[in-house]
Parts: structure tokens; C-alpha cells; sequence
């Protein structure tokens, strides 16, 4: 309960104030709870933001994998669904991410908010990753694979930042971006003509 009446708290801070608060004592003290409630479970502004963007993703994960349909999804489709739903999901408190997404000078530069968050996808997507070599949805290749969740986390930065910036009515421009880059990952991590040369090549120098 602690937990998540210090996140909505600090939501509803930033928004009303247009800033982080100045320490963690006058924040505590103005939803009248003690300071050492908040180091109970976070260090600085930054863990709690890190922790409002992942616990985010966490619960869309979630969400997704509770769907009826989800298991009968490609893995295309299943990332498809992440990030629409992902997205929904952030509409709620949108005014709140633009601002931690476009204002990280007072937080350390490795990783910004979504440090945690990288964790939680990176686990997510290596299991379809998994999924698709044994589907044949994703090609298998010496070295590159196991980069594949690392890749996919770049687009969703880029995603995520294109929804940030995004003006276009109902955010259309960000569901076309999301479909599009989302194909384009998955037609180079399928078998392409560079795999078929690599094929073609080994099979002429084969004994």
C-alpha cells in the first residue's frame, strides 16, 4: 500500500508542481507520511521514477500474457502487442512520462528512468526470441542472437520517444511508427537474402 501511495503521490506532485521535489523529507511530510517510509523501499526520485516506469511494463507484460488469445499470437504479434498495450497503458499518466522521459539532467545518464525497465524487457523479449528461433519466425545466427534483445530494446526507446513527441490525433502517427519498425525488426531477424547467399555460398564450397 506504501508503495504505490508514494507513486501516485509523486505522480500527482510533479504534475501539480511541474518539478521533483526538493527532498525526500518536505515530499513525505506533504503526503504526511515519515521520511524513512520512503527509504523503506527507494533510494532517490530516480529509483521511484525508474520503479513507476517498470512496475508499467511489468503490468503490461502481465496483461498481455492473461489474454485468451495471447498463446495463439506469432511472436511478431506478441511484441505488437507489448508495445500498443504498453503505450494504453502509459496514456493514463502521459503528462507525468513526457515530463521524466524529457527531463532527465537531475538523474544519473546511464540508463535515465527506464534503467529498470531494461531489465524487465530485456527478460521478457529473450523468451520470444527463444520462441521465434524454434518457430522459425527468427533465424538463428552465430554471435547475433543473443544481441537480438539488446537490439529490440533500441527500438523501444525509439518508440517510446516517438509517442513522447508525438502530436497526431489519438497518436495514429505513433501506431503506424510501432506496426512499422515492428515489421521491419522482424523481416531482418527472419531469414533474408543475406542468409540465403551465406546458404547458397556454403552449400557451393561444400564437399
Amino acid at each position: 500500500m506504501d508503495t504505490q501511495q508514494i507513486k501516485e503521490q509523486y505522480i500527482h506532485f510533479v504534475l501539480a508542481q511541474n518539478k521533483r521535489p526538493e527532498s525526500v523529507y518536505l515530499f513525505m511530510k506533504s503526503i504526511a507520511l515519515e521520511e524513512k517510509v520512503f527509504y523503506e523501499h527507494y533510494t532517490t526520485f530516480y529509483d521511484l521514477e525508474a520503479a513507476i516506469w517498470a512496475d508499467t511494463l511489468k503490468e503490461t507484460i502481465e496483461k498481455i500474457q492473461q489474454e485468451q488469445v495471447y498463446e495463439s499470437y506469432s511472436v511478431r504479434e506478441k511484441v505488437l502487442a507489448l508495445y500498443f498495450t504498453l503505450l494504453e497503458s502509459l496514456k493514463s499518466i502521459r503528462t507525468f512520462a513526457v515530463y521524466s522521459f524529457n527531463h532527465p539532467k537531475d538523474f544519473p545518464i546511464d540508463g535515465g528512468v527506464l534503467k529498470e525497465s531494461k531489465n524487465v524487457f530485456h527478460d521478457f523479449i529473450s523468451q520470444l526470441v527463444t520462441e521465434g528461433v524454434y518457430t522459425g519466425e527468427i533465424t538463428d545466427r552465430a554471435f547475433l542472437t543473443e544481441r537480438y534483445p539488446s537490439a529490440l530494446w533500441w527500438e523501444a526507446i525509439f518508440i517510446i520517444r516517438f509517442w513522447v513527441n508525438d502530436s497526431s490525433k489519438n497518436f495514429e502517427r505513433t501506431d503506424a511508427a510501432v506496426e512499422k519498425s515492428v515489421n521491419l525488426a522482424f523481416d531482418l531477424l527472419g531469414k533474408n537474402i543475406a542468409d540465403a547467399t551465406f546458404d547458397f555460398v556454403k552449400f557451393l564450397f561444400s564437399k
